[in-house]
């Protein structure tokens, strides 16, 4: 599909918004083919967001960063979300793409891949091209396992890769605190160093077969699970006593987010919240957060 005639040469500078997630539940179910990892996981939207601001130029794609480590080249998965775009489109159009980094890097909050999906879905408007949502979605799991959730949001179930979703309906109306305890992790060193077998998980009572609890909040510290937890938090102790600080503050929830090194606390009330957000280490990077609802069901 060749974009509007009307589309602009050039465009009038806009903002997209590109939200954190948290992984509220992850089980690793096996090795597959592919060498991925079976994967099911609960995704949740925060309010935590990086900044795009784009426009439209008639050829070329440029990036900029406030973050100086992020790459501004074929590396950086927004310009890539582009180039793909513009390539699956066969157009010649290009784009300039700032972003304003507020979601921490290797922290298990999908930071760089929110970017990859507010960037498809700018560009599909900014170019003309208005595909629906079920056209994006191949593109946005070519470039990562979970893009497709963030061109939805809200909340889902992942399965597969994560690129297998399933809207979910969880309530919305509790705060987070969210900690960046200023450590990057590599999600492969995870990988390569878990031992699976020895996780506590029930591999045969998998979260889509427990989507009934997902409407009572107190049930999620039962059913629930992170398994990549165990081989972090023996390597960073410390990543487990901020969990344990959450609960004892009055969290209804406290996780690791993916595969670190974020974690975050639920609470049921604002001013809990916020009074756990102020007892938290003050060289850390902190946020208090709500979710983000996706479309409706």
């Amino acid at each position: 599909m060749s974009p509007d005639a009307s589309a602009p040469m050039y465009s009038p500078l806009r903002h997209y918004s590109a939200y954190a997630k948290v992984n509220l539940g992850l089980r690793v179910l096996g090795h597959r083919e592919d060498g991925y990892h079976e994967l099911e996981t609960i995704f949740q939207e925060i309010s935590v967001r990086d900044v795009l601001t784009i426009a439209v130029l008639p050829e070329g794609i440029t990036i900029g960063c406030s973050d100086p480590v992020i790459p501004v080249d074929e590396g950086n998965l927004a310009w890539r979300a582009a180039d793909l775009l513009r390539r699956s489109a066969g157009i010649g159009l290009g784009c300039n793409i700032q972003i304003k980094k507020n979601i921490p890097t290797g922290a298990g909050l999908g930071g760089g891949s929110s970017d990859a999906a507010a960037t498809l879905k700018a560009l599909n408007r900014e170019w003309g091209l208005h595909w629906p949502l079920e056209r994006l979605l191949p593109l946005a799991a070519e470039l990562g396992s979970d893009v497709p959730f963030f061109l939805r949001g809200g909340c889902a179930l992942g399965r597969g890769r994560g690129e297998i979703l399933q809207p979910l309906a969880i309530p919305q109306g509790w705060w987070g605190v969210l900690v960046y305890p200023n450590l990057t992790i590599s999600t492969r060193w995870v990988y390569e160093n878990a031992n699976f077998d020895l996780t506590k998980s029930l591999k045969n009572s998998k979260f889509y077969s427990l989507t009934g609890f997902a409407d009572k909040l107190s049930d999620w510290d039962i059913h629930l699970v992170n398994d990549l937890e165990p081989v972090v938090f023996n390597k960073y102790p410390y990543l487990k006593k901020l969990v344990d600080g959450f609960k004892r503050a009055g969290a209804f929830y406290a996780r690791m987010s993916g595969s670190g090194s974020a974690i975050f606390g639920l609470f049921l009330d604002k001013s809990d919240a916020l009074s756990a957000l102020a007892k938290t280490e003050s060289s850390y990077t902190t946020f208090l957060f709500h979710p983000v609802a996706g479309p409706a069901l």
